[in-house]
């Protein structure tokens, strides 16, 4: 099946059979399973006791695959079968971050001992990338379904625009962190935050378009349709940077979560457009390198 072909299987599926109450419900029942993954199950705070929590993390594992696995066998269920599973994959990203996150110091040792925070920072992202984007890939093949299931592929006849717009994007979001920010530091310390800054940013980037939209997005169009699945995903998104709380100051957060929403709908919108993950991605690295560099020159 070509690109194009899918897309609009995509959008009559997800069309099909399905009242708007229907959707609200399955909206919600969606909204409150992200929100056991990926605030509750979050192994990066500790807002809630289930956070970082390993018998949690288990739990929930075994839960959708429990569910995911029921719900193939089910002549009557099966079109579950494969937003469960995509569950099981996202729960399963947590409970190997419970399991090896704590090995990210040995990661970043291995490439020589530094006292360079931004260096420290951007090499303990890519180890947590490595944590996500492996799981993700690996079950994903094991299931049987293939990588542009998940959006790994170079995309549709649209996937200029998206290249192009990203990277519009990056130059200007690069460009504007320097005018404005780029006097705030010297400049050996502009060039330490530039290089570890889009190290960090392309690894950031990637992880959370792959876990958050790319595992979600055409698996929740069948059952709350294409504009739901962006703004379920664009939700989720939102409310995991909400847990921002525990290191921002309180007020930022409501514009942090503002932010990320707005951020989660262009990406999101770009991801289906171009049925590639990769406009998307350049898009969120340019808000990351951004975010890096200010953030640093503001302490």
């Amino acid at each position: 099946m070509n690109t194009t072909s899918g897309i609009n299987s995509m959008n009559k599926t997800s069309t099909d059979g399905q009242s708007i109450g229907n959707k609200v419900v399955m909206f919600v029942v969606l909204l409150i399973c992200s929100l056991a993954v990926f605030v509750l199950g979050s192994n990066y705070v500790r807002l809630f006791p289930t956070n970082g929590n390993t018998a949690y993390a288990i739990s929930l594992t075994s839960f959708f695959l429990v569910a995911a696995l029921l719900f193939k066998r089910s002549i009557k269920l099966v079109k579950y079968w494969p937003i469960a599973y995509a569950f099981f994959i996202a729960s399963a990203v947590n409970l190997v971050s419970v399991l090896f996150a704590g090995y990210n110091t040995e990661f970043v040792h291995l490439f020589g001992y530094t006292t360079s925070a931004n260096r420290i920072m951007a090499l303990a992202k890519m180890y947590d990338t490595l944590l996500i984007v492996i799981p993700i890939i690996a079950l994903t093949l094991v299931s049987g379904a293939d990588l542009g299931s998940i959006f790994l592929k170079i995309g549709n006849q649209n996937r200029k625009w998206g290249f192009g717009v990203g990277g519009l994007v990056l130059v200007n979001f690069f460009t504007s962190v320097l005018i404005f920010f780029g006097t705030g530091y010297e400049l050996p310390k502009l060039g330490s935050a530039i290089v570890w800054g889009f190290v960090f940013s392309i690894c950031n980037a990637f992880s959370e378009e792959l876990w958050i939209r790319g595992l979600f997005l055409k698996k929740q169009a069948p059952l709350i349709g294409i504009a739901g699945s962006v703004l379920l995903t664009s939700t989720t998104f939102a409310v995991l940077h909400f847990t921002s709380v525990a290191y921002l100051p309180t007020l930022a957060v409501p514009v942090f979560v503002i932010n990320t929403f707005t951020l989660g709908l262009a990406c999101g919108i770009l991801m289906v457009k171009t049925d590639s993950i990769w406009g998307a991605y350049l898009v969120h690295m340019a808000a990351d390198v951004f975010l890096f560099i200010a953030t640093l020159a503001a302490h």
